[in-house]
């Protein structure tokens, strides 16, 4: 991602104005200098009317033909290609305002700087941070640059919808941790089911997402292969293929085989059944045997009203498998080289520790 500097960063800020004035500004103002600061900052002369009125409270009248005079000299100043170029790589659009005498050289630099800025890392970031696209990218840019943006701005929604389920999730865990009610502590248990389901459904989709988004196909399988999902790498080249990008499906199935391992196991199964959660089948052989076990029990759990608080078992993560994005035009991006690294085998991860069981309040009922 390239940073915009601290000069652009001013300059833009700057872009703005701030035409309210006190009324000691107003009796020693120098209006010439005034339209010649706002002219070299590329804000329109209308901004005097602004200036006017916060003056007009102390009954003094600007100067026009002195702003205006000074506003000409400062309006050139600011429509040169360097500025042009500052406000293009800036992301921001150019507002008409440069006299025709000047507009071309100011154009040239600031389409200079608009094709600098219309890159993927900038769309990305653009809409990870919830900033809106100004439309600045020439055609030929465009259809890439908007198709990445759509992905930060769905990354940035569908991580922030988790974190919400995460939140209600830790609530109604520390709510069932100290209910007394049979009544509310039966209702306390099938809402954090609920939350469970809603949660991991929420966490799929932003394994969709940052498989599409880090280009890291292993650690989407991981991670998918660890929360108990079966093999989704058609669904999520499907995804990615929504903002123009390809997939690595042979990384995904290498990181998916080593996060199953670590999900087929007892204290799995037990997290899951007693969370009333669905099983996806996706266990085999002794790891199935395992699971299934700890499932069965969790179900038992579950429907006597017995609770254990403790966090989904998860291993350690090995090294990723990266990949570089593949963009479906024929031009590959500057910054993305093909460096994959295979990872090394999964180190054996200890069970979690169990915690003390959560009995149901006396009274509780199925």
């Amino acid at each position: 991602m390239k940073r915009l500097s601290l000069p652009i960063l001013l300059l833009l800020g700057l872009l703005a104005g701030c035409a309210t004035m006190s009324k000691k500004e107003c009796e020693t103002a120098d209006w010439r200098s005034l339209g010649y600061s706002d002219g070299a900052r590329g804000i329109y002369y209308s901004n005097l009317e602004k200036r006017r009125d916060s003056c007009s409270k102390y009954n003094i009248v600007p100067d026009d033909t002195a702003y205006m005079n000074g506003w000409g000299e400062g309006i050139r100043r600011y429509c040169t290609p360097d500025t042009g170029f500052q406000v293009g790589s800036a992301g921001q659009p150019y507002n008409n305002i440069c006299p025709p005498d000047v507009e071309p050289a100011f154009l040239s630099g600031w389409q200079q700087g608009v094709r600098q800025y219309c890159v993927p890392e900038n769309a990305l970031q653009l809409g990870l941070n919830g900033y809106p696209y100004r439309g600045v990218c020439p055609p030929d840019l465009a259809g890439q640059f908007q198709n990445i943006y759509r992905l930060g701005v769905d990354v940035r929604q569908a991580r922030a919808n988790h974190q919400y389920l995460e939140e209600q999730e830790n609530r109604t865990e520390q709510a069932l941790a100290t209910e007394n009610d049979p009544g509310r502590y039966r209702n306390l248990l099938h809402e954090l089911a609920r939350l469970r389901h809603e949660e991991r459904r929420s966490d799929a989709t932003v394994i969709a997402l940052e498989a599409c988004m880090n280009a890291d196909w292993f650690d989407a399988g991981y991670r998918d292969g660890e929360a108990g999902n079966a093999d989704r790498s058609f669904e999520i080249a499907g995804v990615c293929r929504n903002y123009g990008l390809a997939g690595d499906r042979p990384g995904y199935r290498d990181g998916w085989l080593q996060g199953n391992g670590v999900y087929c196991t007892y204290d799995s199964g037990l997290y899951v059944g007693q969370g009333d959660e669905e099983y996806m089948g996706v266990c085999s052989g002794y790891g199935h045997q395992q699971f299934w076990r700890g499932y069965e029990e969790g179900r038992h759990m579950f429907d006597e009203g017995r609770y254990v608080a403790h966090p989904r078992p998860t291993g350690q993560r090995p090294e990723r498998y990266r990949q570089p994005p593949v963009m479906q035009q024929p031009e590959r991006q500057p910054g993305f080289r093909e460096q994959p690294v295979r990872p090394e085998p999964a180190r054996q991860q200890q069970p979690p520790r169990r915690e003390m069981e959560r009995q149901p309040p006396q009274g509780y009922t199925v």
